[in-house]
């Protein structure tokens, strides 16, 4: 009993020295934080004084940039755009995204008898034009509405594995179904020429047979859904009929009286399946018109200049006000070499 004092106040002197580490590590710690600060901001005075030093220079290519940039944004002005959204049927995108490449090759090749040839206009005119460019126009929503469709016809358990994320992952440039065509030259009558034929794309036999597959099952599609919308409308006259049959008390109930003693809702439910035919038979007509082409336009416009804003004065000024900050540190560099000991 005489030695507990003496076993506890020896407890309390061993956690002296786990209070004293814990104050020395934030000690330590907070130490380190300011010393990253303030080496920051000594960085950064360095800096300033190093800008200070190379003023002029700085600006001279600042200045020079700005003029650079601001000479590119104007001959940018002279140029025209046209920009298509388009919409590729029968599996004809790849078929699409080759031929522009082969415009754009063209180009390049400054063969302008043979890009005139295929494009319908004249030498002169395709010497005008300057680029051809495609890439996929999508937006989540339009990719929502085909992972919709596929998660529809495929297995349950295959897609326990396949998110969304992973069907757009999974996507080739070739398996959109719209894209933007760019297309730019300097002569806003040729461009507008050029643009029409760039994105036709003639029938190859895939081609050819998906079109006569398509329009085949699109026809008897549309026979039988209007066939259906019949066959609803002549259930309608029967159930009218039967009600104007029965007595005045089942002719004030919206449900028809039938032989088996049970209320029918029939009226809901031929109102709904009429509804959902309309639309199907709806979309069938708009499919139908759009098997005309093997490259539907969606939307089409001809601007001045370039589509995108590309800020070249300001890109320019600061591309160039970085390349004087090399120069100037050149110097720097070569006395840290010189003086580096291996």
């Amino acid at each position: 009993m005489d030695n507990q004092p003496n076993n506890n106040q020896e407890q309390e002197v061993d956690l002296v020295p786990v209070f004293v580490w814990i104050s020395n590590g934030f000690k330590n710690l907070f130490k380190a934080i300011g010393s990253f600060f303030i080496g920051i901001a000594h960085f950064f005075v360095l800096t300033l004084i190093f800008i200070k030093s190379h003023v002029i220079l700085l600006g001279i290519f600042f200045l020079l940039g700005g003029g650079l940039g601001n000479y590119l944004s104007r001959e940018s002005k002279k140029t025209f755009t046209a920009q298509l959204r388009v919409q590729p049927n029968f599996q004809s995108a790849a078929q699409l995204i080759s031929n522009l490449e082969h415009y754009n090759s063209l180009v390049y090749q400054e063969d302008f008898l043979n890009l005139a040839k295929e494009l319908g206009i004249n030498a002169s005119e395709a010497e005008k034009l300057k680029s051809f460019g495609i890439k996929p126009d999508f937006s989540d929503t339009e990719l929502l509405v085909e992972y919709d469709t596929f998660a529809r016809s495929s297995d349950t358990m295959a897609l326990e594995n396949f998110t969304f994320e992973g069907f757009k992952a999974a996507k080739r440039v070739i398996d959109y179904e719209y894209y933007t065509v760019q297309i730019s030259g300097t002569d806003k009558k040729a461009l507008g020429k050029a643009a029409t034929y760039a994105i036709q794309v003639e029938d190859n036999p895939v081609i050819k047979g998906l079109r006569l597959s398509s329009i085949e099952t699109n026809t008897f599609n549309i026979t039988s859904l209007e066939y259906h919308l019949t066959e609803i409308d002549s259930l309608f006259n029967a159930y009218q009929m039967a009600i104007k049959s029965t007595d005045s008390q089942s002719q004030a109930s919206t449900n028809v009286y039938m032989g088996d003693q049970r209320n029918s809702n029939a009226f809901n439910d031929l109102f709904n399946q009429k509804a959902s035919t309309l639309d199907k038979l709806k979309e069938a007509r708009e499919d139908k018109y759009s098997f005309d082409n093997t490259v539907n336009i969606s939307s089409y416009f001809v601007k001045q200049g370039t589509i995108e804003k590309q800020y070249l004065t300001m890109k320019g000024a600061f591309i160039f006000f970085g390349l004087g900050l090399l120069i100037a540190l050149m110097p720097i560099v070569l006395r840290f070499l010189k003086s580096y000991k291996i």
